[in-house]
């Protein structure tokens, strides 16, 4: 756990909690981050990817609704909203763009996945289990929740994959890469104003480090993802037909 010597002014926070971020960034390359930048993943493993990074979208918007529930501040749930709308949909409110979780269905559409399969199937344990102690996170705290969302640094690996898929998997069509079209784009409008809230509401030692620690945990939870997927859809070698021996 990151511990902190003293409380820090706003300014120190924010700027601790990126470098903390960016320092925890540096470790190797996972191996299915290798393989799926490489163009090295097989259709059948992108089926699983896809399939079980489909409970990740899902629950996103979930997430911010725990902000949202535990927020007091009426200002901080003003601006914290508009990303709720946008997760769930900004066709709620007479604009073009769908739910987020849709966007990744298209994805999965053109990898060769039924659409109601997706949303039917359970993911690996693994990927569970890493997924609901991301969301947990909001319902413990708004601030930890806020602490755990997008920042600047998912925007540019959203563009990265983008990119991957356009030059490795050109079998995957244009149109079907919508939510990584979009995620480059608004994550960095949401990354700042996260930093704001940040910025103004850990005024104290014990919420400084919570938040930096949390933000950690969303780290490890994307590897956790990847090491269940990795395990399950390279080392195994199953698929999306594949069932566990306890399912």
């Amino acid at each position: 756990m990151f511990k902190l010597e003293r409380e820090l002014s706003p300014e120190e926070f924010i700027r601790t909690f990126m470098e903390i971020n960016k320092k925890d960034h540096q470790r190797p390359p996972h191996p299915w981050e290798e393989l799926f930048r490489g163009g090295r993943c097989t259709k059948e493993q992108l089926q699983g990817w896809a399939k079980d990074r489909f409970y990740f979208a899902k629950n996103v918007p979930i997430k911010e609704y725990g902000i949202l529930y535990n927020c007091p501040y009426p200002e901080v749930r003003r601006l914290w909203l508009t990303k709720v709308i946008e997760e769930e949909g900004e066709d709620l409110i007479g604009k073009e763009h769908a739910p987020h979780p849709e966007y990744w269905l298209k994805l999965c559409e053109a990898l060769g996945l039924s659409k109601e399969y997706v949303r039917n199937s359970e993911p690996l344990f693994g990927v569970k289990f890493a997924v609901d102690a991301f969301c947990q996170a909001a319902f413990k705290s708004w601030l930890l929740g806020i602490a755990v969302s997008e920042g600047e640094d998912t925007a540019r690996g959203q563009a990265r994959d983008l990119e991957v898929f356009r030059k490795y998997y050109t079998w995957v069509p244009d149109e079907a890469l919508e939510f990584y079209k979009l995620h480059s784009e608004v994550d960095m409008d949401h990354a700042r104003i996260r930093l704001d809230i940040l910025a103004k509401y850990c005024l104290t030692r014990e919420i400084q480090e919570e938040c930096i620690n949390a933000q950690i945990m969303k780290n490890n939870m994307r590897r956790a993802m990847a090491d269940a997927i990795y395990m399950a859809y390279v080392v195994k070698g199953m698929t999306c037909d594949t069932k566990e021996p306890w399912e």
